[in-house]
């Protein structure tokens, strides 16, 4: 249903609860094996984006990390989420980087390709879909190649008005 065409209907969120419920339904799903840092700038004002849409992003962000990071048996996995307004625009950006093997430049020159994957069992639509749910809510989804530790993937998010 989130990738239907019609009318995107949108609504003032608090991104700090969207982060929230997201490592809430990541952890339900039996994701539960990582460490969670935060690194929230406090008071942002509200963005205007689409719930379920924008859950689905960084659903797809948390899980790519924690998959990641079991594949290459780190005895701690820690997923940090960054969260902060970029100065002289009105966009929120999201950081989220895991402590696993990260990214070769390669990689993340195609991570983002249809059907691209790094994953055995993967189909390589994720992040595809992904950056297409970040681009309709006004917003921009990349890699950041050769970030260490492990992979750090970035995405903006506009102010409500």
């Amino acid at each position: 249903a989130f990738l239907q065409k019609g009318e995107l209907i949108t609504e003032r969120l608090n991104l700090h609860d969207v982060i929230s419920e997201a490592l809430s339904i990541v952890f339900s799903d039996g994701y539960g094996r990582f460490h969670v840092v935060f690194h929230l700038e406090k008071n942002l004002p509200a963005v205007q984006c689409n719930r379920t849409q924008i859950q689905k992003v960084l659903i797809n962000l948390f899980r790519n990390a924690i998959e990641a990071m079991d594949a290459s048996d780190m005895p701690t996995l820690t997923i940090t989420t960054t969260l902060y307004a970029l100065d002289k625009t009105s966009m929120a950006k999201v950081i989220v980087q895991d402590n696993g093997p990260g990214l070769d430049h390669d990689m993340a020159e195609r991570i983002f390709e249809p059907f691209f994957t790094t994953k055995p069992t993967g189909i390589g639509m994720g992040l595809d879909i992904s950056r297409a749910l970040a681009e309709v809510n006004g917003g921009q989804l990349w890699v950041e190649p050769g970030a260490k530790p492990g992979a750090r993937f970035q995405f903006t998010l506009p102010f409500a008005p």
